[in-house]
């Protein structure tokens, strides 16, 4: 587990000095600083809980990343609204099990993606934005197809007690898979960057 926690740090800090670089057409910069996103917010070595102790593990991990050209001046990220910035490119390794809503996966995965978020609330931040996502995204009940190794589909607005609306796409990757610079470039990398500056090609708001 050790092991694993070194490579999912090596693994972001990796992403953060390339999304840096306008090489794939757009630049990403994270939301929440070096805070990751976890599913495990309050681990404790023992309580009095009667949830199983593995419940807390971070199963899951995650970054969010905004272009940050679309940041007002003067703003910081984090409360940056999510009209302004529109899009969300977010990097999320699994360990692959004990998820009550996705089945197991064969071997730890990395899910990366782009989401089109449309809360109700069009002055929500991007990090509550990227909050809301973390948390109420559901693949197996929300994703309505896949093309070219892409699932897409819709959050849906208020099915689990969020505002959250809007569209996502994203690709599951073994980790194993990302073993080398190149690997993490060709695998991760580049087809985000490219993914994220296309969906921002369609989007007529983004290209006033």
């Amino acid at each position: 587990m050790t092991d694993y926690f070194s490579g999912i740090r090596a693994l972001f800090e990796v992403l953060g000095v390339r999304f840096a670089i306008d090489e794939y057409g757009t630049r990403l910069t994270p939301v929440a600083g070096n805070e990751l996103f976890s599913n495990a917010n309050s681990y404790l070595l023992s309580d009095d809980s009667s949830y199983p102790y593995y419940l807390w593990l971070p199963t899951w991990l995650g970054r969010f990343y905004v272009d940050p050209d679309r940041v007002p001046p003067g703003v910081p990220v984090d409360s940056c609204r999510i009209a302004d910035a529109r899009l969300l490119a977010f990097v999320w390794p699994w360990l692959g099990f004990h998820d009550a809503f996705v089945a197991d996966a064969p071997a730890p995965e990395c899910w990366f993606g782009v989401a089109h978020p449309d809360p109700d609330d069009g002055d929500q931040t991007v990090r509550q934005t990227a909050e809301d996502i973390f948390n109420y995204f559901r693949i197996e009940r929300t994703c309505e197809g896949e093309s070219d190794g892409w699932f897409t589909g819709d959050f849906e607005r208020k099915a689990t007690g969020s505002s959250l609306g809007g569209n996502w796409c994203l690709q599951r990757v073994p980790l194993a898979r990302l073993t080398s610079y190149y690997a993490i470039e060709q695998s991760l990398i580049r087809p985000l960057g490219e993914k994220f500056a296309f969906v921002a090609s369609a989007d007529p708001a983004l290209r006033e």
